[in-house]
């Protein structure tokens, strides 16, 4: 039980860590990012994926400027870990049974 935990926790976290630099690497090439959950507002976008949290705000005048900042946050980070390590956990716990 404990190699099966063990073993979900760290390709949950190589998959984290893929996805992650995916969207960083996106977002580099075109201010979004990849792999992620779009919030939108009035002249606000949010997105959030694999740790990192990405803000923009639009510019209400053709005087001012758009407002895009990448963040990192742990919250999201572990929260995406604990779903797919629990996936991967189950899809272990399948294998292993059907296996016998």
């Amino acid at each position: 039980m404990k190699f099966n935990i063990l073993l979900a926790s760290i390709i949950s976290l190589g998959v984290n860590l893929l996805a992650m630099l995916a969207n960083y690497l996106y977002y580099l090439a075109n201010n979004h990012l990849l792999l992620a959950f779009k919030h939108y507002g009035g002249e606000i976008t949010i997105e959030h994926g694999f740790g990192l949290i990405l803000r923009h705000i639009y510019a209400m005048r053709s005087t001012d400027r758009d407002s895009i900042r990448l963040l990192f946050s742990p919250l999201s980070f572990i929260a995406h870990f604990i779903v797919i390590a629990l996936i991967v956990f189950i899809i272990i716990i399948i294998i292993k049974k059907i296996k016998g």
